[in-house]
């Protein structure tokens, strides 16, 4: 029996919970592949599934975005990919290993300029913001968009996907931090709405990208004003904001975040900065 190594949680709690275990390699049903990773990215949606949000079978192996080389698939076998995968590492055992099983029909050849590192960081930020933007905002060439958590890995993917579309974006985080947007705004420091409407000639933004308004503990974001936050994203809170639509990109299961994958090659021109 062929066997790998492997982060595995048995339950619950945080990232100490993890173990290194030798495990065998999973075997593959029809229409399935076997990848042999070289790298994998470690979201903050991986901490808190460890944590138990998800409520994920134990035990689990974590890990949703991967890149590596196919070592077992029809038509698939030595060739690099990359990517992420409906469940990987919440209902199904994760890119945490050696190895991870993934579908035939979810593999994509990993393109050349990205080195394994660079493609494994892509995944879960990319598809979050472009399900949020191009999917359910139907962005537009020439839109206004603000995307909140602007210094964040899907607030970075964000600012991506709408220069790559034609947007024009307003970035606001409460750290100050290099950014691609073509405005940057503290919010901790400044009025996120007065900025919004002042870079806007007073109009609004066309629509918002951001976190939820609350955390998990059902509070404001630490260090952001309720009414900034809530005025920018939030228009049924605070009239007269100037946000016309609202999507939100971060945190989500895989499995609702639908973006076409040749949306995301496409797009993923460059690699993300760690965050």
């Amino acid at each position: 029996m062929k066997t790998m190594k492997a982060l595995r949680f048995e339950q619950y709690g945080p990232p100490s919970v993890l173990t290194l275990q030798e495990l065998a390699v999973p075997e593959l049903r029809p229409g399935q592949a076997l990848v042999e990773l070289h790298a994998s990215a470690v979201n903050p949606s991986d901490v808190k599934n460890v944590a138990g949000a998800f409520h994920s079978p134990l035990a689990r192996v974590p890990g949703r975005d991967y890149a590596g080389i196919v070592a077992i698939g029809d038509g698939w076998t030595g060739k690099e990919v990359w990517g992420s995968a409906p469940g990987l590492g919440v209902t199904r055992d994760g890119t945490h290993a050696q190895y991870v099983v993934v579908d035939l029909d979810s593999l994509s050849e990993k393109p050349a300029h990205l080195s394994m590192s660079e493609a494994a960081a892509v995944g879960i930020s990319y598809l979050a913001a472009c399900s949020a933007l191009v999917d359910a905002a139907e962005m537009q060439a020439g839109e206004i968009v603000l995307v909140t958590g602007a210094v964040g890995a899907v607030g970075q993917a964000a600012i991506q996907i709408a220069h790559w579309k034609g947007a024009r974006v307003m970035g606001a985080d409460i750290l100050d931090s290099q950014s691609d947007a073509d405005a940057f705004i503290n919010a901790k420091s400044k009025d996120l709405v007065v900025e919004a409407r002042a870079w806007t000639d007073g109009k609004g933004v066309d629509l918002a990208h951001g976190p939820a308004d609350r955390n998990d503990h059902g509070r404001p974001p630490a260090g952001l004003r309720r009414r900034s936050l809530a005025a920018a994203i939030r228009p049924d809170l605070v009239p007269g904001a100037g946000c016309r639509r609202l999507y939100g990109g971060a945190g989500g299961d895989a499995r609702q975040q639908t973006c076409p994958r040749t949306e995301v090659l496409a797009m993923a021109h460059k690699p993300r900065r760690p965050t």
